[in-house]
């Protein structure tokens, strides 16, 4: 059985509201925020060029309301140069307006980074005005974007760029083609509204973080729990207008027990606080957070030794690998991870961890990429940088 629960909770000092989805009782996903204001990745508003760092290939952005933001240059529409900041729309000047979204949040003493190129994403397909043809996400399979390319060849919104999301492996021609006009539309209202709005002015906010993890799953959930009013409305809406087999949302029984009590989430978050993780052989895997990058370290642990080291090391490598990719996605790890694995003497089992991992990490929502196992068993991967890793938000 999966459920999503949508609920708040408290952590140390702080309230959070939190959407987790459980399989047959287990913590699969988890997107945690601490109660009050949300966070603005996807707010769309018009900035104002506070400043060009030229030696930081940079542009800073204020957004009228105390808030400064950072656009990288050669990330953007903008050619960086010595002398020129050129955009498609001419040069980059300090008190320029631009129209921006955000990318990150703020992250320690970073401030949030923001984009031109804007994006409305939907659930099977984003919309954004950055320039290029109809891509597809690298996780369809070549007869999947076979099939898809087909259907939006006569695309309704020819001069935005079109992304085809994984989840459009599940849809009907006529559902993503109405949602890819139906972000079009929005799109194209952002653009049109732009021209006569002020500094500061928010010109479009994302579904709530709750909403957009619950849309983004590969796989809908059996039932959706929630004992919030505003977030169960909120859920019931995003399926009232569609078709077919859509989970049940509901309002948990009431009982001496919270929803959060009653799905062990408190206990589970305080596991998400720890940096030793067991594993059911008996070993273990240390998680280590710092500023520079992410490392882990596996264990045999209690693990049982066998007559064969180097069997035991592979399956504790492969029981490990599962784990992680897992403990990345709830902590939600992000830039340089390293995973030093127990040392492989056969090359044909340290092909296969590299493989086993390359596949696990496919099934991750944010782009992560397995860079290489080096001679001493550690692993290189690198996973985007979206939003706060779980232990800023609990503040550990």
């Amino acid at each position: 059985m999966r459920d999503f629960i949508v609920t708040d909770t408290s952590c140390g000092e702080k309230t959070l509201t939190c959407a987790a989805l459980y399989e047959d009782g287990k913590l699969n996903m988890l997107r945690a925020e601490e109660y009050g204001p949300r966070s603005r990745v996807g707010e769309v508003f018009r900035g104002c060029v506070d400043s060009v760092a030229a030696n930081i290939g940079g542009a800073f952005i204020r957004d009228g309301r105390g808030g400064t933001f950072f656009l990288p240059l050669k990330k953007s529409r903008h050619e960086h140069g010595k002398t020129r900041h050129e955009t498609a729309f001419g040069r980059i000047v300090q008190s320029q307006p631009l129209l921006v979204q955000v990318r990150k949040d703020a992250s320690g003493l970073k401030e949030a980074v923001v984009t031109e190129d804007i994006e409305i994403a939907g659930r099977y397909a984003v919309v954004s005005r950055k320039p290029g043809k109809t891509s597809f996400s690298a996780k369809l399979s070549a007869e999947q974007k076979d099939l898809l390319r087909k259907w939006v060849d006569d695309s309704p919104c020819p001069e935005f760029h079109l992304t085809v999301r994984t989840n459009a492996a599940y849809a009907e021609k006529g559902a993503l083609l109405e949602e890819i006009t139906a972000l079009a539309d929005t799109l194209k209202g952002i653009l049109s509204d732009y021209e006569k709005a002020g500094t500061g002015t928010v010109l479009y906010r994302p579904y709530p973080f709750y909403i957009e993890a619950l849309r983004d799953l590969y796989e809908l959930p059996d039932r959706c729990f929630s004992d919030i009013p505003s977030c169960r409305e909120m859920m019931e809406a995003l399926f009232s207008g569609t078709d077919g087999a859509k989970p049940e949302v509901s309002e948990p029984l009431r009982g001496q027990l919270s929803l959060a009590e009653l799905y062990h989430l408190p206990e589970d978050l305080l596991k998400l606080g720890q940096k030793r993780v067991w594993l059911k052989s008996g070993a273990f895997i240390v998680i280590e957070q710092t500023e520079a990058f992410v490392s882990i370290d596996v264990n045999t642990g209690r693990s049982a030794k066998g007559r064969i080291p180097e069997e035991t090391y592979r399956r504790v490598n492969l029981e490990a690998a599962a784990e992680i990719t897992l403990q990345m996605n709830l902590r939600n790890l992000s830039g340089m991870i390293l995973v030093d694995f127990i040392s492989l003497e056969n090359p044909d089992h340290r092909e296969e961890l590299v493989n086993v991992m390359k596949k696990l990490v496919r099934k991750d929502r944010i782009h992560t990429e397995v860079i290489d196992l080096t001679p001493l068993g550690i692993m290189e991967i690198v996973r985007q940088k979206v939003r706060k890793p779980l232990a800023e938000v609990l503040s550990l």
